[in-house]
């Protein structure tokens, strides 16, 4: 069990956001004219744009050591 919901859920929120983006960018390297005939530009950029704001999240607040503490054994 979690010690901290919001935390915690808030810190996988920010993964699963980063994943979905991150697939994104890769299939616009993949397939730029399918990306970009479903998404636009403009939703492109928003995708580079949410992960840009993930990776600065994830810098500020240590989450690799949120969720390693709120979901990881931690030796138990």
């Amino acid at each position: 069990m979690v010690d901290s919901p919001v935390r915690a859920y808030g810190a996988l929120f920010v993964v699963v956001a980063a994943a979905v983006s991150g697939a994104i960018i890769l299939s616009g390297f993949v397939a730029i004219d399918f990306v970009l005939d479903a998404l636009t530009v403009w939703g492109y950029m928003a995708a580079v744009g949410v992960m840009v704001v993930c990776a600065a999240v994830s810098w500020l607040t240590d989450l690799p050591g949120i969720l390693s503490s709120e979901f990881g054994s931690g030796g138990r």
